[in-house]
């Protein structure tokens, strides 16, 4: 087919002679024969075939946007290939960052890790978490078992603090807990199974934070990635770019955004802002208390963790 039949085909396609599948499959076809008018040459098969898979899902707005008072056929739908390749050409350079921004971060992960590796505590490595389990309500018999036992102020509080750390506990630490409170096993799981039916939609922001998080980080990287080599391309040419300032300004401002969007989210993590914990009321219901009673008890192991700082801190 020739550039001239090509431009023919909206009409035809119009007068019904030909229909909107036929219509693709011609310009698909005239395509892939005149590839290199294009400049797909210079790519590879992967890439041409990418392109004529955009070019395809792009049917409807192809055939329909065409406007003929602006322009033969032709030079629009090489305007659409063009349009296309860069796109595709900008995916993969965002793809290869990402590549490599990962493997900087891996590298550097490696190194921390291989020196704390010392520290860890092989004995408790990996130890699974409590399975979850729905469970619709707590039996009255695990709330007359906590009232039966007469708990102190030391096991309330303890007790406490592992409903409000339900979700992070161990079996471990859970057989722990109960031969410290004398709380019967399976009645904590219970109330911990309870605890975790409330923390479906707090997972779900926690994820959806740890995706801004770590798409703030990456576009931060990407960003300072991008001055740099904008830097080192107009020294080694030894030219003066006339926007260089300007694009320089907007990378700056640009990464200063990421940058403090990123800190943002990482000292909330940190300070424990986006941690999966029931609320207060939640675990007062489980109690049979009030929730200021609860507030009250997580406030004494509060005070009793900084006692125990001051005191290793004034150790000699």
């Amino acid at each position: 087919m020739k550039t001239q039949n090509l431009n023919e085909l909206p009409e035809q396609m119009h007068c019904g002679k030909i229909n909107e599948n036929q219509f693709l499959d011609l310009i698909c076809r005239f395509v892939i024969k005149n590839y290199p008018v294009f400049g797909l040459h210079k790519y590879d098969e992967d890439f041409r075939q990418e392109v004529l898979m955009n070019l395809i899902e792009k049917k409807t707005r192809l055939i329909h946007q065409y406007n003929p008072d602006i322009g033969d056929f032709f030079t629009y739908l090489y305007c659409n290939i063009c349009n296309i390749i860069n796109i595709n050409i900008k995916k993969q350079i965002i793809q290869s960052l990402r590549e490599k921004i990962n493997y900087e971060e891996c590298i550097l992960e490696l190194e921390e890790k291989e020196e704390k590796y010392y520290r860890i505590d092989y004995k408790n490595f990996e130890l699974p978490k409590v399975p979850f389990k729905a469970a619709a309500t707590v039996q009255p018999e695990v709330m007359q078992s906590l009232k039966d036992r007469q708990l102190k102020h030391n096991e309330k509080k303890i007790v406490i603090l592992a409903l409000k750390s339900s979700y992070y506990l161990t079996d471990e630490q859970i057989l722990r807990i109960c031969s410290y409170s004398g709380i019967n096993k399976e009645h904590l799981y219970k109330l911990i199974e309870k605890c975790k039916e409330t923390l479906d939609e707090k997972s779900i922001r926690r994820e959806k934070a740890e995706e801004r998080r770590n798409f703030a980080y990456f576009h931060h990287k990407r960003y300072l990635k991008i001055m740099a080599k904008l830097e080192d391309d107009v020294l080694s040419n030894n030219t003066v770019c006339k926007n260089f300032e300007q694009m320089k300004e907007h990378m700056e401002t640009m990464e200063k955004k990421h940058r403090r969007s990123w800190s943002r989210l990482n000292d909330s993590f940190e300070k424990g802002h986006i941690y999966l914990r029931p609320s207060n009321q939640t675990v007062a219901n489980l109690m049979g208390m009030c929730e200021r009673q609860v507030n009250y008890y997580i406030n004494c192991a509060k005070k009793d963790l900084e006692k125990s700082k001051i005191q290793i801190s004034d150790e000699p």
